[in-house]
């Protein structure tokens, strides 16, 4: 199973995620769950970290796990990141009612106890 757990901001915008397991619905490099997964994570963190005025750290310390932070984006920003975080949501929530019981997301916001 695949446990992924998204931060929001009370505005909307991402905070973070946490990544980590493999979803079991394919032989080990032929898995579509987890490629969607990856896929959907690489592109937000590289769309992410390419922008100059975004301040974004992260990590891959193993096979399966992926883990990102994202600081507060400046206000001329925040209408960008937050299409880019309804993005990720809806990418994921689709892959969550796809798969069912393969993937745990967790999808928390600030100031709601997470």
């Amino acid at each position: 199973m695949i446990r992924l757990s998204l931060r929001l901001r009370a505005d909307g915008c991402l905070r973070g995620f946490s990544a980590s397991g493999h979803a079991g619905t394919g032989p080990r490099g032929r898995d579509p769950l987890c490629a969607a997964v990856t896929v959907l994570l690489r592109t937000t963190a590289r769309l992410l970290a390419a922008q100059p005025d975004l301040e974004v750290s992260g990590e891959a310390p193993a096979e399966g796990e992926m883990r990102l932070l994202l600081e507060p984006p400046p206000e001329k920003r925040k209408d960008w990141v937050r299409g880019v975080t309804a993005t990720l949501v809806a990418g994921l929530a689709d892959l969550d009612r796809e798969f069912p019981g393969r993937l745990k997301l967790e999808v928390g916001e600030e100031g709601n106890g997470t």
